[in-house]
């Protein structure tokens, strides 16, 4: 109980010290020059410079032109599929033959024997 009295009597100095407490003096302008400056900051906030309309309407316009694309391609390419099938294993098996590398004539161990 002592101890909770003494946590008592401190809160109350410390509150009438607030009572008895100086009022600072400040210039008599101060109020308007703070209201000048949340002003301007705030006047500041709502110029929009052409690097920032670039960034707010632009890059979100291209993003949407990218995706439109890809859309585009990928229907264009699961619509043409199945016709191209026959054509792209023609020219893999025309490739897979005109690129087969004869053993003999490009074999590296026989260069290096000469």
């Amino acid at each position: 109980m002592i101890r909770k009295e003494k946590i008592e009597q401190e809160v109350q100095k410390t509150l009438q010290s607030f009572k008895q407490a100086e009022r600072l003096k400040s210039n008599p302008f101060f109020y308007t020059r703070l209201k000048n400056r949340i002003e301007n900051l705030h006047s500041k906030k709502q110029k929009i410079r052409g690097w920032e309309f670039a960034g707010r309407v632009l890059k979100p316009a291209l993003l949407l032109l990218i995706i439109a694309l890809n859309i585009f391609s990928a229907t264009l390419f699961f619509k043409y599929k199945t016709q191209d099938y026959i054509n792209r294993e023609q020219l893999l098996d025309f490739l897979g033959h005109e690129l087969t590398l004869d053993y003999n004539q490009y074999n590296p161990n026989f260069l290096i024997n000469e």
